[in-house]
């Protein structure tokens, strides 16, 4: 019988590991590859390690004079002011029927004629979800966390970050990208506890 439990339990394990589990997104603070300056990528650019561009892409920068990231000194801001309408995304494994919780830094800037103000769009299996980024009032980039939960309905997620505003007026900056699967609430684990205790207590029954 003992040998019949350990499966079950196992099971049960990973499907809460997601208390401690690793962010499923890679190079999700975009350090990689890094640089000085500023670079205006199209879309269709893998420029940013493990990042595709879409739309009309991005602009992809490092922030130290600008007051800072929010996760290493590397940002892309969504609203890329040669073009408009633009974005990046990832494809990520997922399993279908898990709920996954989503983190990111939404930033802003006030200055070169816009406004301190901006809009990040995300897009999940065809739903758009539409984030407010930090309000800036000087010129010096500030950020707030985002986060929310979805459930995969695909072995594998395409996570799209974008933006749609006039360019010239907006920024709209992303940075510190995190996905793991969602932490149980506490009756969840209270419910699991008690299925592991039904389940030793049949096991010593049929022994």
């Amino acid at each position: 019988m003992k040998r019949q439990l350990i499966p079950f339990v196992t099971a049960l394990l990973l499907s809460v590991g997601g208390a401690h589990a690793d962010n499923l997104f890679e190079n999700g603070s975009f350090e990689s590859p890094g640089g000085a300056g500023n670079f205006i990528l199209t879309g269709g650019s893998t420029f940013v390690t493990g990042w595709t561009t879409v739309l009309t892409g991005v602009e992809y920068f490092n922030a130290s004079g600008f007051g800072g990231a929010a996760d290493g000194v590397m940002v892309v801001d969504l609203a890329n002011y040669v073009y408009s309408a633009g974005g990046i995304e990832q494809t990520i494994s997922t399993v279908i029927g898990t709920t996954y919780e989503l983190t990111f830094s939404a930033g802003n800037y006030l200055g070169s004629g816009r406004t301190g103000t901006g809009v990040v769009k995300v897009t999940i299996d065809g739903v758009t979800q539409a984030f407010d980024t930090a309000v800036a009032t000087t010129s010096t980039t500030v950020w707030k966390e985002v986060s929310f939960e979805f459930v995969a309905t695909q072995s594998e997620t395409t996570v799209r970050f974008w933006n749609d505003q006039n360019a010239n007026q907006y920024f709209a900056f992303i940075d510190g990208v995190g996905m793991t699967p969602a932490v149980p609430e506490p009756q969840t684990w209270a419910l699991l506890a008690g299925g592991l205790g039904l389940v030793g207590l049949a096991g010593r029954r049929r022994a």
